[in-house]
């Protein structure tokens, strides 16, 4: 496999992990149940998911004054084809823990109430590539090479941490709305560094180097609107997921580039630092509508999620460098969403008083039109390669309830897959090939989910202070 092959693999391995937890709305789902049915409840949720799928809801859940959400990990595989020139498949995979939730209801003046803390995002990303092998292109150019060594690193980490309480009433003896406000302490943060060393016959030594750095900052607000309806035979739910508000933000980026040993006309050395650059976060509006249909002893859940687009706009806003053109160098750094559907269904199994079953089935189609990523700045006037997943997500597990808590085991499987435009500047040897291949990337995941639901009642407390 030459160099070129394994930083392509690099490259694509790395934006569609990034890209998984952001723009994939039911990636990542709360709530142990919830979970278990790959977040088809807003009409039917019961468990602290509530706070995030419907807070109207709130009123039909039994006070729990503390619930620790699932813990739960992931083996994740990459798999990339159409690549290799012997149409072999390069594979990658990765096992490590996803985001999680704790928090509790309870009652006060009358009304229910819930407070949560989850990780909406949480993805922490080093990829590193080292080689001593020699391409064959710098063999054309320098002749007499020696050795030479390519080092690449990139790293992304995106952290969106959530704090929320929630309150809900009842309106009537059928409808009850609701409303959870969560703070969101974001950062999101990136890195590249391109390294080059050749050394000749003769000791001569050229060097060369591009690092890229950036960070965005976002403090603010998200608010869901939830209401429940019950008829005669099963609950209808709605959720609204409004824009993000933003507090504060800030934004910094980095660029650096040296290349020396070549002759006094080619070697440069630039270097820029910006902070408290003006950045911009932006969420999009949502809408989800679910159904809790009873079927004898057992319940369907059914789930349809409309999420709006985001026209194009700068995440930070990067003056332009100076880095030897005819004129200073524009760097972008965008993002634009599109409008996306999904639908959902799910089924609690009853097969005993304690013990019950879980399936379900869960679209997830992915949201960017571009992203803003660290291989963005890396590019050099490349076309977008544009590697976002339409994912598709099947969860299967178990409920056991002992008197004083209920267990919950089980596994979601996901599978995405797209085609993407090959980059030419690594993957060509013929400069003057013009025509576009695409090759396919798949990613798949098994996620492990355990978790325990300790349900402090209110007349159990009453008791316990009684006695």
């Amino acid at each position: 496999m030459t160099v070129a092959i394994r930083i392509v693999f690099i490259y694509l391995c790395f934006n569609g992990l990034c890209q998984a937890q952001q723009a994939n709305y039911k990636y990542v789902n709360f709530g142990n149940r919830s979970i278990l049915l790959s977040g088809n409840v807003t009409g039917s949720v019961d468990d602290l998911g509530v706070t995030y799928y419907n807070p109207g809801r709130l009123t039909e859940v039994e006070n729990t004054k503390f619930a620790i959400n699932a813990k739960a990990y992931q083996l994740s595989t990459v798999k990339l084809e159409g690549v290799v020139i012997d149409e072999s498949t390069l594979s990658s995979t990765d096992f490590d823990g996803i985001p999680t939730m704790a928090g509790g209801t309870f009652s006060m003046f009358g009304e229910r109430f819930a407070y949560s803390f989850l990780s909406r995002s949480r993805i922490d990303i080093n990829l590193r590539y080292n080689t001593d092998e020699i391409p064959a292109k710098i063999q054309e150019v320098f002749p007499d090479a020696e050795k030479y060594k390519t080092q690449v690193r990139l790293n992304s980490k995106v952290k969106d941490e959530w704090i929320g309480l929630t309150w809900a009433t009842k309106l009537s003896e059928r409808f009850s709305f609701g409303i959870s406000a969560f703070g969101s302490i974001y950062e999101y943060r990136g890195g590249s560094d391109l390294n080059y060393t050749l050394q000749t016959i003769d000791n001569s030594v050229a060097y060369y180097e591009n690092v890229i750095e950036f960070r965005q900052s976002s403090y603010g607000l998200i608010l869901k609107l939830g209401a429940n309806y019950k008829l005669p035979k099963w609950d209808l739910g709605i959720n609204v997921n409004l824009p993000y508000l933003e507090l504060y933000q800030k934004g910094r980026y980095n660029y650096s580039e040296v290349l020396a040993g070549i002759d006094a006309d080619t070697d440069n050395f630039y270097d820029y630092n910006f902070d408290a650059l003006e950045s911009d976060r932006k969420e999009p509006f949502g809408v989800s509508v679910g159904a809790g249909i009873p079927i004898n002893r057992s319940k369907l859940h059914l789930n349809l999620d409309y999420v709006s687009s985001i026209k194009k706009y700068s995440r930070i806003d990067i003056p332009a460098i100076d880095i030897g053109g005819a004129a200073p160098t524009p760097v972008l750094f965008d993002e634009e969403r599109k409008n996306i559907i999904n639908f959902g269904v799910g089924a609690n199994i009853f097969l005993t008083e304690r013990f019950q079953s879980y399936l379900s089935f869960s679209t997830d189609f992915n949201g960017y039109v571009s992203n803003a990523s660290i291989l963005d700045l890396s590019s050099e006037g490349a076309k977008d390669i544009n590697t976002g997943e339409d994912y598709y997500h099947m969860s299967f597990g178990f409920d056991r309830k002992f008197s004083w808590a209920s267990f919950f085991i089980g596994t979601t499987y996901s599978r995405g897959a797209t085609d993407f435009l090959k980059p030419k500047n690594l993957t060509s040897v013929d400069a003057s090939d013009t025509t576009d291949e695409y090759g396919k990337i798949t990613l798949s995941r098994w996620q492990f989910v355990v978790g325990l639901e300790i349900p402090f009642i209110d007349n159990k407390v009453d008791n316990l202070k009684e006695n």
